[in-house]
């Protein structure tokens, strides 16, 4: 991962899925760069979460929500704008009107709902308390190298060619898989006897 985040849309079912596969085979993120906010949801997902060294920046964690207030600008140009809406909330913040108290008042109740989710999610993705997430991770602060380890974002320091590397594998001959594994060398012959026919 390499990356400052983005939006919110499909990131949660994303991170889901993620976790959910982490608990049939181990899955581990890299980080190399930069894994902020929503790139941050995705790799806390993994079983372990690793970054390339010292300069490697992790967190971010936190939610944005922008109101472009467009009204002086359309009013310089000429233009007016008028809006015919239904239902109390409706456009409350609209771009072509100043946000109103009780527009950012609106805003503000998602951004909470949506980090709230973001708070949990980390929680439960790296194992901590909701409590542990908020003072030590999610204040929107970017950790980097050591600090990122020191408050619990990631497991440590690992270059991506020692994680890709894998281990050989025990190649066993005929006679030692009979000898350890009777009951499925049995089983493996068998077969072999009904497909040769």
């Amino acid at each position: 991962i390499d990356s400052p985040g983005g939006s919110v849309d499909g990131i949660e079912s994303l991170a889901q899925a993620i976790y959910k596969a982490r608990q049939e085979k181990p899955i581990v993120a890299f980080a190399d760069g930069m894994m902020a906010s929503a790139a941050y949801w995705l790799g806390s997902a993994a079983s372990e979460v690793y970054i390339s060294g010292e300069t490697t920046q992790v967190g971010s964690i936190g939610v944005v929500a922008t109101h472009l207030d467009l009204s002086e600008r359309a009013k310089k140009e000429g233009i007016q704008v008028n809006e015919i809406v239904a239902g109390k909330y409706k456009r409350m913040a609209s771009p072509f009107k100043p946000l109103s108290e009780e527009g950012r008042a609106y805003i503000q109740g998602q951004v909470d709902s949506i980090y709230k989710t973001f708070v949990e999610t980390i929680a439960l993705h790296r194992n901590v308390s909701v409590d542990t997430v908020l003072s030590q991770m999610a204040d929107g602060k970017l950790f980097i190298g050591s600090q990122t380890i020191q408050n619990g974002l990631v497991d440590g320091v690992q270059s991506l060619p020692k994680l890709l590397k894998t281990e050989r594998k025990q190649i066993m001959n005929q006679l030692e898989i009979k000898e350890k594994h009777g009951d499925a060398y049995s089983a493996i012959i068998a077969e072999g006897r009904i497909q040769g026919r």
